[in-house]
């Protein structure tokens, strides 16, 4: 399993991305042979990200716009002005083909999305949390120390851009640091007010989505048994 084992500055000063001069901080990878896999979040979530039709933040003009992914919602927040500030959600399910999938091979053969508009005081208010915690300062996981990596739990990213810079940071499982780490806890803080205190999540009831095995945080062979518009109840993992 990849690892991040650091985070580096890709690019020292302007790179030129189109109109765009940015700088530009993206996370680098190493394998357990030692290989660099250079980028693999990253280029993972730039194709999703093209399916589902959202900016590329790297060529954005706005003052400011951060992106929070988790594996089932990409929450948006940005301002044009640093006066009116907008939000959006964006909830997506990624179906398997079921045929590949039963040979063991996985493919994804359809994505289900679906766009949900933010009034202007939460967005509001999000951005002050996020501004108050400090979350764009916090450094990507790899580069924190004692941040492990798991086999399991949940991988936050975050994209955050403004008029001169941009950077992708991931954040495995915060709440397993949450008590150890002062990084990690102000992340938590930050999750548990966007799904716990403003309940995000309920708003993925609203995706409906088909028969199929999902893909869910990295885990093949989630089965959506009926036409249910979450994975809650009716739902059964399987290995394959």
């Amino acid at each position: 399993m990849l690892k991040y084992l650091f985070y580096i500055l890709l690019i020292v000063g302007h790179i030129s991305y189109g109109q765009i001069n940015k700088n530009i901080e993206l996370p680098i990878k190493v394998d357990s042979n030692g290989k660099i896999d250079t980028l693999s979040w990253y280029k993972d979530y730039s194709d999703l990200r093209e399916k589902l039709n959202l900016e590329d933040l790297i060529e954005s003009k706005d003052s400011f716009h951060m992106r929070f992914w988790t594996d089932k919602q990409a929450i948006d927040i940005w301002t044009l002005d640093n006066k009116n500030y907008f939000g959006r959600i964006t909830n997506f399910a990624m179906r398997f083909d079921n045929k590949l999938l039963k040979k063991g091979l996985q493919k994804i053969d359809k994505i289900f999305s679906q766009r949900i508009i933010l009034d202007s005081t939460t967005s509001l208010n999000i951005y002050k949390a996020f501004n108050n915690l400090n979350i764009g300062k916090i450094p990507t996981d790899g580069k924190i120390k004692w941040w492990t990596q798991g086999l399991d739990g949940e991988e936050f990213l975050l994209e955050t851009s403004d008029k001169k810079n941009y950077s992708f940071k991931t954040y495995w499982t915060p709440s397993a640091h949450s008590e150890s780490i002062k990084e990690a806890k102000l992340m938590q803080q930050f999750i548990d007010y966007l799904f716990i205190d403003l309940k995000l999540y309920d708003y993925y009831d609203k995706l409906k989505l088909s028969k199929g095995y999902f893909k869910r945080n990295g885990i093949p062979g989630i089965k959506i048994e009926s036409n249910y518009n979450s994975f809650g109840a009716r739902t059964i993992l399987e290995g394959l």
